[in-house]
């Protein structure tokens, strides 16, 4: 009768503990595979970041090429305005000098 009992005490604890180990293998598995999804979210997280991070300093080298270039045009439309402004000056200058002048030799012309 004890060895019954103890046998088939033996046998209750080894089915408990094959259920135990079933469990906890099951139990593994699906951890694995959230740790695995876990992974590569972040692993994609990261290389959105990278992504982001790349986008940004491309769009900065970009950015500053742009505002050379843009200082570059920006002068040289400035000069031509100076010169325009400059050339139409003197255009207005030679005629207003043209105008006095015109308006001198009439007025040396009434005088007499």
């Amino acid at each position: 009768m004890k060895t019954k009992l103890v046998s088939a005490f033996a046998f209750t604890l080894l089915l408990s503990v094959g259920a135990y180990a079933q469990d906890s293998t099951a139990m593994s598995k699906k951890e694995i595979r959230q740790q695995e999804r876990a992974e590569r979210k972040a692993r994609v997280k990261d290389d959105l970041k990278n992504a982001g991070q790349n986008v940004k300093e491309k769009a900065k080298v970009a950015d500053e090429a742009v505002s050379k270039e843009a200082k570059k045009v920006g002068t040289a439309v400035n000069t031509g305005l100076d010169k325009a402004e400059t050339g139409i000056r003197a255009e207005g200058d030679k005629i207003k000098a043209k105008r006095d002048s015109s308006r001198a030799e009439k007025a040396r012309r009434d005088s007499l």
